[in-house]
């Protein structure tokens, strides 16, 4: 009797951190004072517009209020929560909504302006629909303007008729709950797309906030540090590139602030490199312009599909 040894291959587990970080970025205070300045001497490339409207669009309870939120907060110097934000399953962002940042030591408005909309749902009842979407993006609805998806549609008689090119939104962010990447339904995905596609025609760049990565990895959540070498976290990174079709490049991890009660430096930073990195990127969009020789006009009015109304309050 023969009694053979049989070695069983032990399979190699990739380790949980990356050898080297995918993105550079240093979480020092210095790092921190230098964002927030370089932020503040921000200015446009055109006379007509001087705060870029940057649009945020996700799905409910992604995130989107709460990253104005936080921006909101690196400025005033302790965290503030003026926008709604809420873990609710229903959006609690029912109004299209402008909102500035001031400084709190000058009390100027800072050189960019938010527009928060009501969620989107991966049904086609309930959650704001791609039409009032792509009628904010070209200039048509005017702040505090209320959605209401479940009535029906008629064409809508206070719209801004002739949006100026500082009524058009110059810049879209797509926030993703990092923790639900795999997760996201197909309808939602193709709500994306729809988006994308006219964002694309029209010329406006896009770039994702990949939110919430401190409930995504558990590395992360101990050591915020450690979220440009996370291997999880660059996972979901290449997976939303490939899903809403930006570059890796375009994708921003960020930890929104939501209980605390004081700021916490590695928080501000990445929320700033985002926001630095958004008004970077809305600059294309004024090339954009430059580059064919007049501003863009937005097509007749038609309002076709817009399921809004004007707030009396």
């Amino acid at each position: 009797m023969y009694c053979f040894s049989v070695r069983k291959e032990e399979t190699k587990q990739p380790l949980p951190l990356l050898d080297k970080p995918w993105r550079e970025l240093k979480f020092t205070e210095e790092v921190r004072t230098e964002l927030i300045e370089d932020i503040k001497k921000y200015t446009t490339k055109t006379d007509d517009v001087e705060q870029p409207r940057i649009l945020l669009i996700g799905q409910i309870k992604a995130g989107k209020s709460s990253f104005f939120n936080s921006v909101n907060s690196v400025f005033k110097g302790y965290p503030i929560f003026q926008a709604t934000a809420c873990e609710k399953e229903t959006s609690m962002s029912k109004y299209c909504r402008t909102y500035a940042v001031y400084d709190s030591k000058s009390g100027k408005t800072l050189p960019f302006t938010f527009c928060d909309i009501m969620g989107l749902e991966p049904y086609s009842v309930g959650g704001i629909h791609v039409k009032d979407i792509i009628n904010v993006i070209r200039g048509y609805i005017p702040d505090n303007y209320k959605f209401n998806p479940m009535e029906a549609k008629e064409v809508c008689k206070t719209c801004t008729e002739q949006p100026s090119l500082a009524d058009k939104v110059h810049c879209i962010v797509y926030v993703i709950d990092a923790s639900v990447v795999n997760l996201l339904e197909k309808e939602l995905q193709n709500k994306f797309d729809e988006i994308h596609e006219e964002a694309h025609r029209l010329g406006i760049p896009q770039l994702v906030l990949l939110a919430k990565v401190d409930l995504t990895c558990n590395i992360v959540k101990d050591d915020l540090t450690k979220v440009y070498q996370s291997r999880y976290i660059h996972e979901k990174v290449i997976k939303v590139s490939q899903m809403v079709g930006v570059p890796v490049s375009c994708i921003l991890p960020v930890k929104n602030y939501w209980w605390e009660t004081e700021l916490d430096m590695k928080v501000d930073i990445l929320t700033l490199k985002a926001l630095q990195q958004i008004l970077r990127q809305s600059e294309a969009f004024f090339d954009e312009i430059k580059q064919r020789g007049k501003s863009r006009e937005a097509p007749p009015l038609t309002c076709e599909g817009i399921s809004c109304r004007l707030s009396n309050s």
